[in-house]
This record gives C-alpha cells, structure tokens and sequence, in this order.
C-alpha cells in the first residue's frame, strides 16, 4: 500500500508561493465557525475551547508557530526571511492584545521541509502567547485517526482526521509526512468541517487534542490532487533534531504531557 501511494508524489504539488494568495478549503464554510477572529455576535469558532495564540502571521504572509520562548516552526520552502515581522494575538480577537517581532533567523532540520526560526536572544514572545507541545508516542500507528485541527489562510481552522503516513520527496526536501484527505474518510467524521490545503497554507500548522490542550503534530508541506488529500511534515519524528537545535539557544521542546 505504501509503495502505491507514492507513485502519487507524481502528482504532488508543493504549495509555493503565489502572486494571489487564496484561503484554505473548508468544506461547508462558515465564518461564524470557521475564521478565528470573527467578530459576530452568533460567533461559535469550531476551535473555540482552545488556544490559538501561538500561531503568528508575518508581514509578507508567512506562518510561524511558537514552540519555545523565542523559537518557532514553520516550512523551509515558505520560510520567513530574516527582518520580517510577525504577530501573534492572545484571543480569538484582533481587538485583543497583539505582540509583533522581528525574524532574527533560523537553521533547517537536516533535508526536511522543518526550518526552525528564532527572534533575538534578548526577546522573549510575552507569556500570554502559547508555547505548543509536541506529542511523541510509542509508534506511528498511534497516530492514525487522530482528529486534527488545521489552520490555515485567513485565518481559518477546520478539522480532518490523520489517515496516513509516508516517505515522501518534494521539492528539494524529503522526510516523513502525514496525509489527510478531502472527500474521502474524514468526512464522515468531521462533517463540514473538512479541510484542503491551498497555497498560502504552508508552514501553517496542524494540531490534536492532548490532555485537552494543543499538540503541534504538523506544518504544512504540499497536497495532492488524485487522491485530494494535503500534507504535512511529521513534526514528533524530528523531535530529537529540533531540540538539538533549540539547545544551542538554551531552550527547548516540551512533550504533550509537560503541562502544568
């Protein structure tokens, strides 16, 4: 089955940069549950329970997600340059508070599609911005089936559900990949809540529930056409080599289970 479905790279196609940036699918969207800064009273945000702080946006339209005090994830082919400034908001509302900072620069995880990105030494993100987990379980199998929470342009969230794992090369970068489809099991599961990928999308993450809170399982890489579906690198594989690289900046990643 593995060897089948990456005779689908043919037909993968990495979600670069484009002159007109669109807005990740949702299947039945709905702005009212769907965009997280909505700002209607009949407002009830599918990802409303939780913490959506700690994913910021830069200037020139690239995704950041914090995973340290001055550290984040994002897609080393859509990686923001060094100088860029990026925001975060502490609510689900651009009336709340906002912290802007400036990209300082960052190093990639071996030939993966991961980059690590770093603001100053001296900064340190304000503490209302969450600091997302990584969940490492066991085996891969574990995985399968959990419902995920993307994000992606305009500020959109929607759900999917993790079907599959593989080893895939795009684009100059290669490593392990999560897939989830569109059409296909997940929207039994999570109704019209289904999520695509799109252009833009990229570096954007993908999060579960674990001890009911957000776990960083993916970035945004690249999606499919036959069967759709959209990738992800598989952040908890590459744990060891992205804490290598936040020790040489005194911090670190926390698992999923480090919460207080």
């Amino acid at each position: 089955m593995r060897g089948l479905f990456s005779l689908l790279l043919l037909l993968v196609m990495c979600l670069r940069p484009v002159p007109r940036l669109g807005a990740m699918v949702v299947r039945d969207y709905t702005p009212s549950r769907h965009d997280r800064f909505y700002s209607g009273g009949d407002k009830h945000f599918v990802g409303g329970r939780y913490d959506f702080s700690g994913v910021g946006f830069g200037r020139a339209s690239h995704w950041v997600t914090l995973v340290s005090d001055n550290c984040f994830l994002t897609a080393y082919h859509r990686r923001p340059s060094t100088g860029e400034e990026v925001t975060f908001w502490s609510t689900n509302s651009l009336d709340g508070p906002s912290y802007t900072y400036m990209v300082a620069g960052g190093a990639r995880v071996g030939s993966t599609d991961l980059w690590v990105g770093w603001f100053d030494r001296a900064v340190v993100v304000d503490a209302s911005i969450a600091r997302y987990p990584v969940p490492v379980l066991e085996a891969s199998k574990h995985y399968c089936g959990l419902e995920l929470y993307n994000y992606g342009m305009k500020q959109r969230v929607g759900r999917n559900v993790l079907d599959k794992f593989d080893q895939v090369r795009i684009g100059g970068s290669s490593g392990w990949s999560i897939w989830y489809g569109y059409g296909h099991r997940a929207h039994c599961l999570v109704g019209g809540d289904e999520t695509a990928l799109r252009a833009g999308d990229s570096g954007a993450p993908s999060f579960a529930v674990f001890n009911s809170h957000l776990a960083l399982i993916g970035i945004h890489w690249a999606k499919t056409q036959f069967p759709p579906g959209s990738y992800d690198t598989f952040v908890p594989e590459y744990y060891d080599q992205i804490n290598d690289i936040l020790a040489e900046r005194g911090q670190s990643l926390r698992r999923s289970w480090d919460w207080k």
